[in-house]
């Protein structure tokens, strides 16, 4: 396997926003600090920004940016939107490597790249003379289960390790869970912006569960809002492994 960086290659740029095209919920690219930054991560750090290659074809990216972190559970960011606004900010003093988000391609899932991109971030954070590895995950198979609450979810087990694939990977690779952020993503928009995302028709005030949240959804008619708060949980790794 390959492994390329945006740094060496500008046009690989296109590369990585076909493979987040398709990647996430609709909605959750409406997220307002999304909109805002995200792509600015690539122009910032792009050498940070990193592609995954076998023979000729591009199976994964993980995108990262440094930041500072004190090592203290209560030190750590309130979650994915608060990290973003931080790194593409003043961000001074960085000693900590965040992974933002890794993406797989369909036709490589469950061939073992998800473990690659971690362990590229791993080393990435090593060659920087970063110690700590933080990233703020989201659980594949959560959107399965809207309504088990978050913090039970995580701590589902099978044969003694996490249920949620995404989870298992990290803590077979000597991750570790340090918290739920519990309002990690905000989106907002109106009851028509969300039918339009959804595909979905909000009748009364509700909540609802929307194909791909990892919870519901508030739909408030007479304020002519709906919102969506998503958690994630932060994990950590050493990159020197120790």
């Amino acid at each position: 396997m390959i492994i390329e960086k945006l740094s060496e290659n500008e046009k690989l740029v296109d590369v990585i926003n076909s493979m987040h095209s398709n990647a996430w919920p609709v909605f959750l690219n409406e997220d307002a600090v999304v909109k805002k930054y995200w792509r600015t991560i690539y122009s910032k750090y792009p050498e940070f920004q990193l592609l995954f290659k076998i023979d000729n074809a591009y199976v994964g990216i993980g995108n990262s940016a440094p930041i500072y972190w004190n090592g203290k559970i209560d030190g750590l960011p309130d979650g994915f939107d608060d990290a973003l606004k931080t790194i593409i900010g003043k961000n001074e003093n960085p000693n900590t490597l965040c992974g933002m988000a890794a993406v797989i391609s369909k036709d490589h899932l469950g061939k073992g790249i998800s473990y690659k991109i971690i362990e590229g971030f791993k080393e990435l954070g090593k060659k920087c003379g970063y110690s700590n590895l933080i990233l703020p995950i989201r659980p594949t198979l959560k959107p399965q289960y809207p309504t088990i609450s978050f913090n039970n979810f995580i701590n589902w087990k099978k044969n003694d390790l996490p249920f949620d694939p995404w989870l298992r990977v990290h803590i077979k690779l000597g991750g570790k869970i340090l918290k739920v952020a519990n309002s990690s993503m905000t989106v907002r928009g109106t009851v028509s912006d969300w039918e339009k995302w959804t595909g979905m028709y909000f009748g009364e005030t509700n909540k609802y569960i929307v194909e791909g949240a990892l919870n519901s959804v508030n739909i408030d008619l007479e304020n002519n809002l709906g919102e969506y708060i998503e958690p994630n949980v932060w994990i950590l790794h050493k990159c020197n492994g120790k």
